[in-house]
């Protein structure tokens, strides 16, 4: 088996109590498995999560719609936005166009504005 993180050749290393055969990279010192049973493990699972946010999809939605717990799609949203550069710049000279969002904190009473960020009355 290669490994995930640095492709070369693990070893075998002892058995997981559920039987599943585990390896052990010299390269990287990372243990890992064949198969996953638990989805939150699939490389694949990081790219599902950003795609159904960006669907805006809630954590809930998006943690049954991928059998996943609500507490690791939490954990990987955030992995993810450390990820995030934010752009250093704002050209001059190019229009922009931003959209306003209201927002409600604890009742409806007392609004707020994303735009400029102060209490609406």
């Amino acid at each position: 088996m290669n490994c995930i993180i640095c492709n070369e050749n693990c070893i075998r290393w002892r058995k997981q109590n559920n039987g599943e055969q585990r390896y052990y990279c010299k390269c990287c010192k990372k243990h890992q498995q064949e198969n996953y049973k638990y989805n939150a493990y699939n490389s694949e699972t990081d790219k599902e999560i950003s795609l159904h946010t960006k669907e805006g999809c809630g954590i809930r939605s998006t943690a049954r719609l991928l059998h996943i717990s609500p507490t690791t799609v939490i954990k990987r949203i955030r992995k993810i936005s450390a990820c995030v550069v934010k752009p250093s710049y704002i050209l001059k000279g190019n229009k922009y166009e931003t959209d306003e969002l209201r927002t409600y904190v604890r009742n409806k009473t007392s609004r707020y504005c994303s735009l400029c960020y102060k209490k609406r009355h």
